[in-house]
């Protein structure tokens, strides 16, 4: 006899929707500590949580490790 487990999307797997927006124009987190409407690849997971790129620095410190370069002849109008 072959058993199968079988696995439930609801209870505990399900995501919290208050922590979830559609602002940006898809699905994403909110960032937990400035209530900004992110999508998932500007979102940094920071203790669990998903936070902004400004939010990450100022709980951090971090910065970041290049330093930009104006790009002659670059137009980006």
């Amino acid at each position: 006899m072959v058993r199968m487990n079988r696995v439930f999307l609801f209870g505990n797997n399900m995501p919290d929707a208050s922590k979830l927006s559609t602002a940006t124009g898809q699905l994403g987190p909110v960032c937990a500590i400035t209530g900004k409407a992110m999508t998932f690849a500007e979102a940094i997971v920071l203790d669990d949580q998903f936070v902004c790129w400004e939010a990450y620095v100022e709980a951090t410190g971090a910065d970041s490790a290049s330093e930009g370069k104006l790009v002659s002849d670059l137009n980006l109008d």
